[in-house]
């Protein structure tokens, strides 16, 4: 075979020394009839540069692929697919994939080669984490981890041909210890008197537990909505915005402002007048007095450009006394402690355990989520009502909300009765 037909690398690549260090070199495909070649120096021994240079000159005939074989390790490609695929995943999905990767996936699967990983080796992965007893939910992620891992080694990287996690199931339920997570439950009227005898108006987590059930948001909205997009007029509340936490390796976490989980939860809420709107102009104006009460001890919110895990910019929001310059641009949360400051979701966190242990059993947060959707659920509205008031995408996550109560069923019942009545 003609050597500039060999489809081996060492037939390409050319080494020599350059003064005091090694180069190595190799021609490119030309353009318009021009030749070009890919050189690079700088190494310290021959050895090291041609080494180099098949790495680059393999890289080069594969498209820009590290290796065309399939043969780089699933530990080593999991690097590369979290790094190329950061940009579209979200912080906290990015923060939750990096820690699946880290400490299960890598330890079990991580030292085999990427074109060996077979569907007995998933499902053997997936049926002892079940054993080990993580919750189905969890050991779900891990499967969608790896098998969105190697749908990129299909597409674009064109390392292996099919997905061996396509047709891999998580072993159900029963297979193990129950899940973990709280189940979600619609609160009784004596339980919700309850969680606000002991979080009455004026107290740090009033409001957030207020906008919570009411508006049935979620804890990153309740805690990121704002003043500006509450219209008193026309007793409207826009959710545009969600306050979340962002853990850094290098450094402790901090929190952050930014858009709304997706972009069906952009929503612009109804309230009455009388009962949430007096409870907002209450308390609007409770702020205002404690900001004369607290003098130059009281904080003021701002937004200050941070960077994420993708080294985005993003807006983190950091509580200043007023005595100070700011920071940044103004922040006029709706949600704030007595002094001002933001209200983080780790402490309202620690406060629906304190409830728990008062007797509100399974609660919280996203349980008064799910007791106002079934409220709604309850007073007959259409799902296009209720799906629109919780932000959802599609029918089935906000039918899943909504619990079937023996009141709804006998308000049907009801319903059909009067219908009918004369007829037959």
């Amino acid at each position: 075979m003609p050597k500039n037909l060999s489809t081996n690398p060492i037939d390409h690549v050319h080494v020599r020394k350059r003064g005091k260090k090694w180069a190595y070199s190799f021609e490119k495909a030309r353009i318009s009839g021009q030749r070009r070649k890919e050189e690079r120096t700088g190494y310290a021994t021959k050895k090291d540069a041609l080494a180099a240079g098949i790495e680059a000159y393999t890289k080069y005939i594969n498209g820009g692929r590290e290796k065309g074989d399939g043969s780089i390790s699933f530990s080593d490609f999991l690097d590369i697919w979290y790094e190329r695929t950061r940009l579209s995943a979200r912080n906290n999905t990015l923060e939750l994939r990096e820690k699946n990767i880290r400490l299960h996936i890598k330890p079990s699967l991580g030292q085999y080669r990427l074109q060996a990983i077979s569907p007995a080796l998933i499902d053997e992965f997936v049926r002892a984490k079940r054993e080990a007893g993580y919750s189905y939910e969890t050991v779900e992620r891990m499967l969608s981890n790896i098998s969105c891992a190697l749908d990129y080694a299909i597409w674009p990287m064109e390392l292996i041909d099919s997905n061996p996690a396509k047709l891999i199931k998580v072993p159900g339920k029963e297979f193990a210890p129950l899940s973990r997570r709280r189940p979600r439950r619609c609160l009784e009227d004596d339980e919700i008197k309850l969680i606000f005898e002991r979080h009455p108006f004026g107290t740090t987590y009033h409001m957030p537990l207020v906008l919570g059930l009411y508006f049935t948001l979620r804890v990153g909205e309740a805690l990121g909505a704002t003043w500006d997009l509450c219209d008193m007029q026309a007793h409207t509340l826009t959710i545009a915005h969600q306050i979340q936490r962002l853990s850094m390796h290098a450094r402790h976490g901090f929190y952050y402002f930014c858009d709304t989980k997706t972009e069906g939860s952009h929503r612009t809420l109804t309230f009455d007048a009388e009962l949430i709107g007096k409870q907002l102009r209450d308390w609007r104006q409770r702020q205002r007095e404690n900001e004369m009460l607290y003098g130059n001890d009281y904080y003021y919110n701002y937004l200050v450009p941070a960077k994420d895990y993708q080294g985005r910019d993003i807006w983190e929001v950091v509580s200043l006394q007023k005595a100070f310059d700011a920071p940044g641009k103004p922040l006029d949360l709706i949600c704030t402690q007595p002094d001002g400051r933001f209200i983080r979701s780790c402490s309202l966190a620690y406060q629906c355990l304190k409830l728990r242990k008062a007797g509100v059993k399974d609660f919280d947060f996203h349980t008064l989520r799910h007791t106002g959707l079934t409220m709604l659920g309850a007073a007959h509205l259409s799902a296009n009502d209720i799906m629109a008031r919780a932000g959802h995408t599609d029918y089935e996550t906000t039918l899943g909300y909504i619990d079937r109560r023996p009141e709804m069923e006998q308000k049907a019942a009801q319903a059909i009765t009067e219908r009918l009545r004369g007829i037959i």
